[in-house]
């Protein structure tokens, strides 16, 4: 019987936590996972390279390389508690929101699901990365409403402890452990680090 594609047709349950420690050999830690705001889309590009090996008059080798982690990401609004948080900015005393310089801006881990065509559900956590504050749009209403969503902008790179960028998993996968869908918002993924024997 052939296997239903698993072609994207949705996104939700958009997700972000602080990354607290990246040191190189140890064991990266991130806070507890919270809500960013509503998801519209997502465009990831992972910016990579591909260079042919040319020798005997041909090409005899192919090398890949990855580049920087580029994320265009549509969403409803943020809230201004996710704002300060994220780009490193402060709420005063009277509830105002500072946005200072990005100096204290942390990395974080940001993850989604999606909806596929299947049935079931991709999921992802992208590992460690900043998002640029975003531009502003303001416009008079005028016979109709126009809504404006939000449009933000970020770059991922490779975590220092153990080299990964993203991880993701289908719900309708035979081999996934059940724990893994349940706990994917709870906690930011892990990967297992025993490698099955072939």
């Amino acid at each position: 019987m052939e296997k239903a594609k698993k072609m994207p047709i949705g996104m939700k349950d958009l997700f972000y936590a602080t990354l607290l420690e990246d040191p190189k050999g140890g064991l990266t830690t991130y806070a507890t996972p919270k809500s960013l705001a509503g998801a519209v889309s997502a465009n990831l590009n992972p910016n990579g390279s591909i260079t042919p090996f040319f020798s005997d008059d041909g090409p005899s080798a192919v090398v890949t390389s990855q580049g920087l982690m580029e994320l265009e990401l549509g969403i409803d609004a943020l809230e201004k508690e996710v704002a300060a948080e994220i780009f490193g900015w402060r709420i005063d005393a009277n509830g105002v929101l500072i946005e200072g310089d990005s100096a204290n801006q942390p990395y974080i881990a940001l993850g989604w699901r999606s909806e596929t065509s299947d049935g079931g559900y991709k999921y992802v956590w992208l590992y460690k990365g900043k998002i640029q504050p975003p531009g502003e749009e303001y416009q008079t209403k005028g016979e109709s409403v126009e809504i404006k969503s939000g449009s933000l902008n970020a770059s991922f790179i490779k975590r220092d402890s153990d080299k990964e960028k993203k991880v993701s998993v289908h719900s309708n996968d035979s081999d996934v452990e059940p724990t893994v869908l349940v706990d994917w918002f709870k906690k930011v993924y892990e990967p297992d680090q025993d490698i099955p024997a072939a």
